[in-house]
């Protein structure tokens, strides 16, 4: 892929630049060198911005922003997107299809301008006109949709950028941050990100602690009210079963302490009476340190309703709404977050030079292994 030679600063601008159009997630510097520490990503470790000029490969800076992108969260794993497509090139060629014909086919289609994404008829269509197996399209055009993904074109730097919708991932630590949906109390992207780095949940803004919390318990399924954040008397999320219970007193109350210190008995007394006077069933406490010994004991012996979800409790909270979560272990979460990346576009100029090489390197092994007839017959 040849090599890049140029400044650090320039490596920090493309590498917090291409993870904010794949991912949504606007890295600083000092997130792209914590980041780099945490997850041994060599090429950016301990990196400065400065003018002094250093070499990479093409691939290793490719790998580098891969492992960024791993590192919020936002992909399971730092595999190349050219990858994909080789291996469902080799699925087929084991199990009696040819990517080759059904490449063309796919390109064919795409370029006919009839079809702006993947539908069934689009599906049917590269079926019929490559005369593969339609289970074998669907697996193309996953492949190629995260060929799509996890492309950045470092060969071809973009000059033009979308930048509508990104949140900084300062924000979560720095201040308050109210996502653009109403219905939702934390973006998907900082709980994504807080599924793979729960350490930083102690470093985190208080009051996107609250927001995590009170998310958590709405994708639960219970009608959820989150406090002003000021002068709520200690009670920062109240929770009901439904809608219509808001009529009535909520089944539980919950204070949330995004602390670095033991949470102790006169907090616990407090927040007991608390939970009495305003006639809630339960009372949990949520930090992300621990709740004293004491404390519990005194909870056990009173039998005061009180329960606690210290720090790697609600560490789990994270990795349950985590939106690459395997999803039998998934609290509930919308389709529109839990798949926000579709299949393949189609349409004309989808593909750039790269795939269509694809079709003569990339996989020229497989295809001289399993079909040694020449190009030609595919065009």
């Amino acid at each position: 892929m040849g090599r890049i030679r140029a400044s650090h600063s320039h490596f920090l601008d493309v590498a917090s630049e291409e993870v904010a159009c794949s991912s949504g997630v606007l890295l600083s510097d000092a997130n792209i060198r914590r980041l780099a520490g945490r997850y041994h990503i060599e090429e950016l470790r301990g990196i400065t911005r400065t003018e002094h000029e250093t070499v990479l490969r093409a691939e290793e800076l490719e790998e580098a922003i891969l492992n960024l992108r791993v590192a919020i969260g936002e992909l399971p794993d730092n595999k190349m997107g050219q990858f994909f497509l080789v291996d469902v090139a080799k699925m087929m060629w084991l199990t009696g299809g040819n990517p080759r014909k059904l490449a063309a086919s796919f390109l064919a289609v795409a370029d006919s301008g009839r079809y702006q994404s993947i539908t069934s008829d689009a599906i049917d269509e590269i079926a019929k006109r490559s005369g593969q197996r339609t289970d074998h399209v669907i697996a193309f055009a996953a492949a190629w949709s995260e060929f799509g993904r996890r492309n950045h074109q470092l060969a071809d730097r973009r000059t033009h950028k979308v930048w509508d919708g990104i949140v900084q991932l300062d924000r979560l630590f720095e201040g308050e941050h109210i996502p653009d949906d109403p219905t939702v109390y934390l973006d998907q992207r900082y709980i994504d990100y807080l599924a793979k780095n729960g350490e930083e949940m102690k470093r985190m803004h208080w009051r996107n602690f609250e927001r995590l919390t009170t998310e958590f318990f709405r994708r639960q399924g219970y009608e959820v009210d989150l406090g002003p954040g000021t002068k709520d008397g200690g009670i920062d999320v109240r929770v009901w079963t439904d809608k219509e219970a808001k009529a009535g007193p909520p089944i539980m109350l919950i204070q949330c302490k995004r602390t670095k210190d033991v949470v102790g008995i006169e907090t616990v007394k407090a927040f007991w009476a608390d939970v009495v006077f305003h006639r809630a069933e339960s009372g949990l406490i949520a930090t992300t340190a621990a709740v004293s010994r004491d404390s519990k004991a005194m909870c056990d012996a009173r039998q005061y309703p009180l329960t606690f979800a210290e720090g790697d409790k609600v560490k789990r909270w994270s990795r349950s709404m985590w939106r690459l979560r395997p999803k039998g272990r998934r609290a509930n979460i919308p389709a529109d977050i839990a798949n926000p990346v579709g299949l393949a576009r189609l349409g004309p100029g989808v593909r750039g030079d790269w795939f269509k090489g694809w079709l003569q390197v990339t996989t020229r092994d497989y295809f001289e292994r399993f079909d040694p007839k020449p190009d030609e017959e595919y065009d």
